[in-house]
């Protein structure tokens, strides 16, 4: 009986032997922040008695990375994100782990494409509004998991679920909405004598540049501008051009789909960025300098100094204004782009909107599981949160309330959004789109092109990209 169990535990421990061999765990490869992803680390292989044959372990216990990767944060976002949310999420999901990458949006284009020319990546990627357009075929169709019949709580989300979705179905969640607005300085504007508030058509902007904008002589340069449209320098910035097109009702493609820049609206909005310009920087041969860096906002002041930045409106998100704590708040007042209805019946006060959101990629293998991360990230609370870690209106409807309710700045921004909102989204290869508007722009501003030639160029070059 002795011999034989030596017999049998010899050969057990060779068996062992050759086992662990078989089933060593490679090494985990290291996170990158280059285009292409890394790939989830390898789960190991479940042990198995000696006894019995080796197979490979059930998709559900073996471990896996759910990848998220994030431009729209603050340091305050990312904080909360990891101490509550993840391990609430972790803690339903045994052997899930959940991974953050906080990227930028400077080089989102190469990044992106990357991802889906890999055709691996992060599981959930932070993208823009007009991103559904350029990404939707490269997008998982998550109505199995987020639609109505599977997820309830989908009702509660705006008219910001639009630009996240791609031939009508859902591709992931809409994180906020961002308008742009025009932020004006009542005192400043009172100080330059104009009386009558917000400009309300394209002559009284004209006419409110060059009363409200002030020059130092012996430095040829800008001590106030009187409206500073997303990019103080060159006022010629392609969403501003948008803004401005969308309030005359112009419509960026016709009822067959080709571009629309050779409309009437286009002209008249390239035709006025220009006059705009020339009203605050001069002739391009002898334009003044732009306004010196600030402290904070552009409508603020400088704590250090106590001296105004230097612009009396601007024409952005609420991102570029000043902090809701801020005394100058009660200087300043929140309006639509009115358009030009003396000219263009069909103008409309507009504020564009902006409503990022994080998408599911097609080549995820963990769908669901990103579903279910959405679904507790997106819950009426951490909707609310996140947005408050930003200062930005949340996407879902019931969470609009504490922070935004308590700020009237919010409140107004929310009342404005819901009147006068229109999606920044449905914009085809808006990355080229931009790289041709930024090109024929800057060369209207350096009179390098008439407003008439930007239109054409656009409209020929954009054409071509459509191809």
């Amino acid at each position: 009986m002795q011999k034989k169990l030596s017999i049998i535990l010899s050969v057990l421990i060779i068996f062992g032997v050759i086992l662990s061999a078989c089933t060593s765990t490679p090494p985990a490869p290291t996170t990158s922040d280059a285009p292409s992803a890394p790939e989830a680390p390898a789960a190991p292989a479940s042990e198995q008695p000696a006894s019995e044959p080796v197979s490979e372990a059930p998709a559900a216990a073996q471990d896996v990375t759910l990848k998220v990767y994030l431009l729209d944060y603050t340091p305050d976002t990312i904080a909360w994100l990891n101490s509550e949310i993840n391990p609430a999420f972790e803690a339903a999901h045994p052997g899930v782990k959940v991974e953050i990458t906080e990227g930028s949006w400077s080089g989102w284009d190469t990044t992106f494409s990357g991802f889906f020319a890999a055709g691996e990546g992060p599981d959930i990627i932070n993208l823009g509004s007009e991103m559904n357009t350029l990404y939707g075929e490269s997008l998982a169709d998550m109505e199995a998991y987020l639609g109505e019949s599977a997820w309830p709580d989908i009702k509660n989300f705006g008219p910001a679920l639009e630009n996240a979705k791609f031939e009508g179905k859902i591709r992931g969640l809409p994180i906020f909405t961002a308008p742009r607005y025009v932020f004006c300085r009542t005192d400043l504007m009172e100080a330059s004598g104009w009386s009558t508030g917000t400009p309300k058509n394209f002559d009284e902007w004209k006419t409110f540049a060059t009363q409200a904008t002030t020059i130092d002589e012996a430095t040829n340069s800008l001590t106030q501008q009187a409206l500073v449209p997303v990019d103080a320098g060159s006022m010629a910035d392609w969403q501003w051009w948008l803004l401005v097109f969308y309030s005359l009702g112009g419509e960026l493609y016709k009822a067959d789909g080709s571009p629309n820049f050779d409309s009437p609206e286009a002209l008249a909005t390239t035709e006025f960025i220009y006059d705009l310009r020339q009203a605050i920087y001069g002739p391009a041969v002898n334009a003044v300098g732009s306004l010196p860096t600030g402290q904070g906002s552009v409508i603020d002041k400088d704590d250090a100094s106590g001296k105004d930045n230097g612009a009396v409106c601007l024409a952005h998100s609420g991102w570029a204004a000043p902090a809701f704590d801020r005394p100058i708040w009660e200087n300043i007042s929140i309006d639509p782009f009115f358009g030009d209805p003396v000219n263009f019946p069909n103008s409309k006060p507009v504020v564009l909107a902006f409503n990022d959101w994080l998408a599911v990629a097609d080549y995820s293998k963990n769908k669901e599981l990103a579903a279910e991360w959405l679904k507790v990230a997106f819950s009426k609370e951490a909707n609310h949160k996140w947005n408050e870690t930003m200062g930005l209106i949340p996407s879902r409807n019931d969470a609009q309330f504490g922070y935004v309710t308590d700020s009237p700045q919010l409140q107004r921004e929310a009342e404005l959004a819901a009147q006068y909102g229109v999606g920044f989204a449905g914009i085809k290869e808006a990355a080229k789109l931009s790289t041709i508007m930024q090109d024929a722009l800057g060369k209207l501003i350096t009179d390098e092109l008439t407003p008439a030639d930007v239109v054409e160029k656009i409209q020929s070059e954009y054409i071509t990209a459509l191809k």
